[in-house]
C-alpha cells in the first residue's frame, strides 16, 4: 500500500517540476518580446493554487 502512495507522490512531484520548467522556458522565450509578465502571472496563479491546497490539507491535519 505504501508503494502506491509513493508512486502518487513521485508523479505529483514530476508534474510540479514539469510545470515549473515550462514556466521558466516561457519566461525566457517571451521576455524579449515584451510578454515576460505572462509567465510570471501564470506562476503566481499556480503557486497560489498550490498554497491554498496545502493550507487546506494543513488545517485538516491539525483537527485530528
Amino acid at each position: 500500500m505504501q508503494l502506491q502512495s509513493e508512486r502518487g507522490v513521485a508523479m505529483k512531484l514530476h508534474q510540479h517540476i514539469f510545470i515549473i520548467v515550462v514556466l521558466v522556458i516561457l519566461t525566457i522565450l517571451l521576455y524579449d518580446k515584451g510578454f515576460g509578465a505572462v509567465p510570471f502571472l501564470l506562476a503566481a496563479l499556480y503557486l497560489g493554487f498550490i498554497s491554498m491546497k496545502e493550507l487546506k490539507h494543513f488545517k485538516k491535519s491539525k483537527r485530528m
